[in-house]
C-alpha cells in the first residue's frame, strides 16, 4: 500500500473562492435571520441555552465577516489586503487572529452547551439552581475574554506564535514556533474535545 493521501497543492483556488463566497452569503443570511428571531423572542432569553447559541451565532458572524479577505487572496493567489508588505503582514496576521479567535470561541461555547445539556438531563435540580441566564452570560463573557487574551498574545514578539500566509492554500494562519505554546495548545484543544464528548 502506497500513500493513503498526499496533498500536491493541485487545486483550483478560484473554485474554493467560489464555494467560500456561497458559504459566506448563506451564513450571513442564516445567522442574521436566526439572530433577529432570537433577539425578538424575549421569552427565550430566560434560558441559558439561548445565550450560548447567541454566542455561537455572533462568533460565526465575526468569522464570516473576515472571510472576504481569504476569498480575495484565494482568487488572486496572493495576499492582496494592504499596500505595502508590512501592511499585508499586518492584515494577514489580524485576519488569522480573528478567524482562530472565532473558531475557538465557537468550540468553547459548544463545550458550554454540552455542560448545560448534561446538567439539564442528568442533574436537572443542579441545572435549575445554578445555570441561570446570568450565569450563562458570565460564562460567555469569560470565554470571549479568555480567547481574546489567549490569541492576542500572538502579536507580541517572542510569544511563540507567528502569523504567515500559506500561498498554496490561500489563507493566513498562526504557526506555533515555541514547543511550550504547541504543548499548551494541544492540551487546551484536547480539553475542549473531552468536555464536548
Amino acid at each position: 500500500m502506497e500513500r493513503n493521501y498526499t496533498f500536491t497543492g493541485d487545486f483550483s483556488p478560484e473554485a474554493v473562492a467560489a464555494v467560500l463566497s456561497i458559504e459566506m452569503i448563506l451564513a450571513l443570511i442564516a445567522n442574521g435571520v436566526v439572530l433577529v428571531i432570537t433577539i425578538y423572542q424575549r421569552k427565550s432569553w430566560k434560558q441559558s441555552l439561548t445565550i450560548f447559541f447567541t454566542s455561537l451565532i455572533l462568533a460565526h458572524l465575526v468569522l464570516t465577516l473576515y472571510l472576504p479577505f481569504s476569498i480575495a487572496a484565494l482568487a488572486a493567489r496572493e495576499w492582496v489586503v494592504g499596500g505595502t508588505e508590512e501592511e499585508k503582514q499586518g492584515t494577514c496576521g489580524f485576519t488569522a487572529f480573528v478567524i482562530l479567535f472565532s473558531v475557538y470561541v465557537m468550540l468553547m461555547t459548544l463545550s458550554l452547551v454540552s455542560i448545560d445539556r448534561f446538567l439539564s438531563i442528568v442533574k436537572p435540580h443542579l441545572h435549575k439552581r445554578f445555570m441561570s441566564p446570568r450565569v450563562a452570560l458570565v460564562l460567555v463573557i469569560i470565554v470571549w475574554s479568555f480567547d481574546l487574551l489567549f490569541f492576542s498574545t500572538g502579536f507580541i514578539d517572542g510569544s511563540g506564535v507567528e502569523f504567515r500566509y500559506i500561498d498554496y492554500l490561500g489563507v493566513c494562519y498562526a504557526f506555533t514556533t515555541s514547543p511550550v505554546m504547541a504543548i499548551f495548545r494541544f492540551f487546551f484543544a484536547s480539553l475542549i474535545f473531552i468536555i464536548i464528548i
